[in-house]
């Protein structure tokens, strides 16, 4: 998938999120409202704030297809990884939100939760928002996308959130009121888990961390399949948005010429961007291999 595909199927699979956010918050905050859960209304509210980290995907796959340019002479793709710290953000909000409203409705006492509507809703959340996490999921691997695939997470959450709150259903209908409200505490520490995984990667990305030991494997293999390497050290990676930079010294003949020399730089520079297989920026610096005989 080429750049400009992977950034389109982006974009599609976020509003296809978005639109599915708004329906899911409607209908779990209408029944919510209508039932008397506080679990349903809790993760109707979770759907708000899934609406508005669609928001955020969306500007910060925008800005990162930007090109360099004078300010942002490595281009702007840190600017995904900003947005998947955004959703980070606010799925660790929510969490506590959660958790807090849960925890006073407990220490206040609770009601009957009435009906079946947030089984019903509960169900029909988990297939749509499973379903979501699956086609995003898939979008993001094949884009490399670090915002798409936060993002992808994010559904993954809202799915096992719904889960907790059909269990809480359950609880209610046979017998047991406080159900509702501890489904709701797990909805907020599966958030809060969900939230914590993304941020690490997020915070790792935007503190210059290397690429994985696994594409630091495949670099390293690459290098040495190109004729005329003699050696290489001083390997230096790291990632921007979808994108990774490598900085690497090779050893080749001292008796080479420049052209030589250049030609074997660039063929270093095409391996390692085939490797691994994302919008890569390489540099090689060239030293005389003086140890061995020409």
């Amino acid at each position: 998938m080429s750049d400009r595909e992977g950034h389109t199927a982006d974009l599609k699979v976020t509003w296809l999120g978005a639109a599915a956010n708004a329906g899911l918050m409607g209908l779990k905050l209408g029944a919510g409202l209508v039932s008397g859960s506080v679990a349903l209304v809790a993760d109707g509210i979770h759907s708000l704030s899934d609406v508005a980290t669609d928001m955020v995907v969306l500007a910060g796959l925008r800005m990162a297809q930007r090109p360099a340019d004078e300010n942002h002479a490595y281009g702007h793709g840190k600017f995904e990884t900003l947005a998947s710290a955004g959703v980070a953000l606010a799925l660790g909000g929510a969490a506590v939100w959660l958790a807090w409203e849960a925890v006073a409705e407990l220490a206040v006492g609770v009601r009957e939760v009435l009906g079946l509507w947030p089984l019903v809703v509960a169900a029909v959340s988990i297939g749509v928002k499973e379903a979501l996490y699956r086609a995003t999921s898939r979008v993001a691997r094949a884009s490399g996308s670090p915002a798409t695939k936060a993002n992808a997470w994010h559904h993954r959450s809202d799915a096992l959130s719904s889960v907790a709150v059909l269990f809480g259903a359950i609880a209610v209908l046979a017998g047991w009121p406080q159900g509702d409200r501890a489904a709701a505490i797990v909805v907020a520490v599966l958030v809060g888990l969900a939230a914590a995984r993304i941020m690490h990667g997020a915070i790792h990305d935007l503190t210059e961390g290397a690429l994985s030991p696994s594409e630091q494997m495949r670099v390293g293999e690459a290098i040495d399949t190109v004729p005329g390497v003699r050696g290489w050290h001083a390997l230096r990676t790291r990632r921007a948005g979808r994108g990774a930079f490598v900085d690497l010294h090779i050893e080749v003949d001292p008796h080479l010429s420049v052209r030589q020399a250049h030609e074997i730089a660039s063929e270093v520079e095409s391996a390692v961007g085939n490797a691994l297989k994302r919008r890569t920026h390489v540099v090689v610096h060239i030293e005389p291999d003086e140890q061995r005989k020409a």
